[in-house]
């Protein structure tokens, strides 16, 4: 009895501990995130724009490590919640805009639209991505991260081999908190206006040649976009690498698979190039073009053949020299098939803009609306305004019926 006794005393006191304990437990009506978040006040040591950091960078092909105590302020102006822009956020100001190669996935809940985001570049570097000497050449865009790797040796004098990105990214969290500090979240009645750039500035000499354009990195808006390029014909750009393990440089065209092509005059969704119709191409998408023979005609970057003479990627056999393996181009690719990025070309107040979207993003597979494929629509695209090889390129946020707020995206 005495045991029953005392376990039933035990068992009392436990419960009321636990209630006097819930009695006093504190309420809390946010997240860990948001309880930890305190918006900072960085104004006093903002001693730079964006568009004087950018002018930093005045050669191709040198990135600029800043070696100066400079200190920027921006606005939040682009977020990866849709998948379309990873890894890297773009931030404004007054003078323009910049990309900041952040490193990291899924951060919209941490930088959020609008918020303020003040960066300490001292130690960072500015490079450019995209740019190609030439005729069909041009500027690419200016980014902020790392010093990109391999870079250091060669700008030391010690190789002559010049590596391919300027910049890295700033991923470690170390680094991140030692550089970048997330300030108060604007109203929207405070914020930088959207940008909507006549068509003859997005086809100047100065978008063009100019290495520190005020339109590149901009959010900006696009209305009554129509689908095709100037002369009226669907045209699109895509590029494939049949096996992503092994190098896919400039180098290793055997290895790559540009899809760029102009075709029929618009009217006739059934002649778009590649049979592309969606906005970009998840894996599964992919996988379907591969598998249903819309790419078998296909020829690889080096535009070379196999030892019997077959070309295109539905007969060409790899070569196992450069491979290590044996097999058919086509078998390859569907075996490393992955999400693909497309760009489709659009025209803008008498411009070419390309609309890219990534296949990792929400709406990749969603067709591009019947009436915009037949020419009988247009469309209002929000995006960031970017440049690649001297072109605009568009990387695509939300796009709605010419006019309205419906979007078709959604």
């Amino acid at each position: 009895m005495k045991k029953v006794f005392f376990t039933l005393a035990t068992l009392v006191a436990l419960v009321s501990c636990k209630e006097l304990k819930e009695e006093w437990q504190p309420v809390v009506t946010f997240s860990y995130d948001e309880a930890r978040f305190v918006p900072v006040n960085m104004d006093d040591e903002v001693n730079t724009t964006i568009a004087e950091l950018k002018a930093l960078y005045t050669n191709h092909g040198t990135p600029v490590v800043i070696d100066t105590d400079r200190t920027i302020k921006g606005q939040v102006v682009s977020s990866d919640e849709d998948g379309n822009v990873y890894r890297e956020i773009y931030i404004q100001d007054a003078t323009g805009g910049i990309c900041l190669k952040l490193g990291r996935s899924s951060s919209y809940d941490d930088y959020k639209i609008g918020q303020v985001l003040y960066v300490r570049c001292e130690d960072l570097c500015i490079g450019e991505y995209g740019y190609k000497t030439g005729n069909y050449g041009g500027c690419g865009q200016l980014q902020l991260g790392l010093l990109g790797d391999g870079w250091q040796p060669y700008l030391d004098g010690e190789t002559t081999v010049q590596p391919e990105y300027e910049t890295a990214y700033i991923d470690l969290m170390p680094i991140v908190k030692k550089h970048i500090f997330r300030g108060e979240i604007l109203p929207e009645s405070e914020r930088i206006a959207t940008a909507s750039p006549a068509g003859s500035a997005l086809s100047s000499a100065d978008f063009k040649d100019g290495i520190t354009n005020k339109e590149v990195g901009q959010l900006t808006l696009l209305k009554n976009v129509r689908i095709g390029n100037l002369d009226n014909k669907y045209e699109v750009f895509a590029l494939f690498y049949p096996d992503p393990n092994l190098d896919h440089t400039k180098n290793e065209s055997w290895n790559r698979i540009f899809m760029s092509d102009i075709t029929a005059a618009i009217g006739n969704p059934a002649q778009y190039p590649y049979g592309i119709t969606t906005w970009a191409l998840t894996k599964t998408r992919t996988e379907k073009h591969i598998e249903n023979g819309d790419w078998d005609d296909v020829t690889m970057g080096d535009d070379g053949q196999d030892e019997n003479g077959n070309k295109s990627l539905a007969t060409r056999y790899v070569d196992p020299a450069k491979f290590g393996y044996e097999g058919l181009y086509k078998d390859v690719f569907l075996a490393h098939s992955s999400a693909q990025s497309v760009s489709h070309y659009c025209t803008y107040d008498g411009a070419i803009v390309q609309v890219r979207t990534s296949g990792y993003a929400r709406f990749a597979d969603t067709e591009l609306p019947e009436g915009f494929l037949k020419g009988t629509m247009q469309l209002d695209m929000l995006g960031i305004m970017s440049r690649y090889q001297g072109s605009a390129q568009f990387i695509l946020l939300d796009a709605y019926k010419a006019g309205t707020t419906d979007s078709v995206l959604k």
